[in-house]
């Protein structure tokens, strides 16, 4: 991931220097201080009758794997909106958030450092269709999703089944 080099205010160019007790880059000019702060992302995970429903990714990273849904949020919009959308957009399905499952903090060589923020959600309809960065989308049992979904979303599907069961 791309880090600044210049100052996104003015231009000048930026230097380390030890802010809160950790080195980050500080324009002398303006005072800016680049913090690289994760990007949020949110993550749906929908479990009916004992079966999880997977995309099959379109797009990098992961093109050809199976995962839940999943994506960033957009600016202006909450947590859980950016959730739901990005579930009806992969997968043509409407739901609504049951609970919170849980947040972590991961490092990709794609997007730099991205917050992911877990939901489990029950549906609303069932019309299936992959859509948007998908090019596939069906219900697992459980013990097929495990052995298909991609690794660094393994952990959520144990957080469900601890939670949730």
């Amino acid at each position: 991931m791309n880090e600044y080099v210049y100052c996104p205010v003015c231009g000048a160019k930026l230097i380390e220097k030890n802010i809160n007790n950790k080195k980050r880059k500080f324009c002398p000019e303006c005072g800016f201080i680049y913090y690289k702060n994760p990007a949020p992302t949110v993550c749906g995970i929908v479990k009916n009758k004992n079966r999880l429903l997977l995309i099959k990714r379109g797009i990098p990273p992961h093109v050809g794997e199976w995962a839940f849904p999943c994506g960033f949020i957009e600016y202006g919009e909450t947590a859980e909106e950016a959730c739901l959308r990005e579930l009806h957009e992969e997968t043509g399905v409407e739901g609504k958030i049951k609970s919170l499952l849980s947040v972590k903090s991961i490092d990709t060589n794609e997007y730099g450092s991205i917050l992911i923020i877990n939901y489990a959600v029950v549906t609303v309809d069932e019309y299936l269709i992959a859509g948007d960065d998908a090019i596939g989308a069906k219900y697992f049992n459980v013990d097929e999703a495990k052995k298909v979904i991609i690794p660094e979303q393994l952990e959520c599907l144990e957080y469900e089944e601890a939670l949730l069961g």
